[in-house]
């Protein structure tokens, strides 16, 4: 058994997001070598990976206990784990921006000795939504997972478009689509406002009538719903120009989130963080939001929606079909708006927030 220091990492999803930057920044420099780097897991976990995990989160094994031991350095960004002793240092990357309210979640983080902000505008709203006691321990470095957007792995290269679309075709135009969640999979009680679980699309000869203006186009939509929406919804089935994924099928060809964003020439969302994160790439954005007042009652925001969040607002079918064909044709008309948006959130507009947060970390954990 190991008796290297750990530096004990956690994401949901799994190995995603500014946490796995963050790994691949610290294996970069050679920090696999001298800590166990580890990654906190559910007790059901089960799929195959080449990362060392322990089952962490609703387990209480001997070998969880050793980890907590040797733990040196915690880096989360979900699912709180909380520091075991003065003496562990521990940074937090926020898996979002501070765009939704999330009062009893933001309540529950405990002690950090460093949170991640991406600019003296968003810090004022980060310092709005985290407990008092956090307030000070800011740093404006970037999101690490912006840096994989710059450089992400390519999606035919890997094999993941070919496996869900059965051929090696290129297509002119690949869009994303990554709806938030409405009702979440822990408290959900209720069904689905959409059919589908995707709002503009209310029947399914709307889905054929999207499908066959991206055939036209020889464009493809690739759909991810949240991880934490409840499934309370008819699946869709993939069609010629229209597939979707999930965690299990990106984890066999290790593609993250931030490598689909920076793989999209497009991004089709609604009040997803995933916003802030995409914008910085400055390629079109449409926003799918037709339930706008209603979401902002039930789940509510921490600021303006309207005023922080700028893109092609899209309210049915007709004007998603509009939207993707002007995306084909290569007209982006909320540009000027998105750009502003662009440079209120981001400080850094660069690849190097992964370099930037290790740096601190380093000096200020004495890795």
């Amino acid at each position: 058994m190991s008796e290297k220091p750990v530096i004990l990492f956690e994401s949901y999803p799994d190995f995603d997001g500014g946490v796995l930057a963050v790994y691949n920044e610290l294996v970069k420099r050679g920090y696999d070598k001298k800590y166990d780097l580890v990654w906190a897991v559910y007790s059901d976990f089960n799929l195959k990976t080449d990362y060392k995990v322990v089952k962490f989160f609703n387990c209480n094994s001997q070998e969880k206990q050793n980890i907590i031991k040797r733990t040196k350095c915690i880096i989360d960004s979900n699912r709180y784990i909380q520091k075991f002793s003065p003496n562990v240092y521990r940074l937090f990357l926020p898996h979002g921006f501070s765009l939704k309210k999330c009062s009893n979640y933001n309540r529950s983080i405990g002690l950090v000795d460093a949170i991640v902000s991406t600019s003296d505008e968003m810090l004022k709203l980060d310092q709005k939504i985290w407990p008092e006691r956090i307030k000070d321990r800011f740093i404006i470095t970037g999101m690490p997972n912006m840096d994989i957007l710059f450089h992400p792995k390519n999606l035919y290269d890997s094999g993941l478009i070919r496996e869900l679309t059965g051929s090696d075709k290129k297509f002119h135009k690949i869009i994303g689509w990554l709806p938030t969640y409405r009702e979440h999979r822990c408290w959900c009680s209720n069904k689905n406002a959409f059919e589908y679980g995707l709002p503009a699309i209310q029947n399914y000869s709307e889905y054929e009538k999207l499908n066959d203006v991206l055939k036209n186009n020889n464009d493809l939509l690739i759909i991810e719903m949240h991880h934490a929406q409840a499934k309370n919804y008819q699946k869709l089935n993939n069609c010629s120009n229209i597939i979707f994924t999930d965690i299990s099928i990106r984890s066999k060809y290790k593609i993250s989130i931030a490598d689909m964003l920076g793989n999209f020439d497009a991004l089709l969302t609604d009040y997803s963080s995933v916003y802030h994160a995409y914008v910085i790439l400055n390629r079109p954005i449409g926003l799918i939001i037709p339930d706008l007042p209603i979401y902002a009652k039930v789940h509510g925001f921490s600021c303006n929606y309207l005023e922080w969040v700028k893109g092609d607002c899209i309210l049915d079918n007709s004007d998603l079909r509009k939207w993707l064909d002007n995306i084909s044709k290569n007209i982006d008309s909320s540009k000027a708006e998105r750009e502003f948006c662009l440079n209120r959130i981001h400080k850094y507009k660069d690849d190097k927030s992964s370099q930037r947060v290790v740096d601190y970390l380093i000096k200020s954990a004495k890795l």
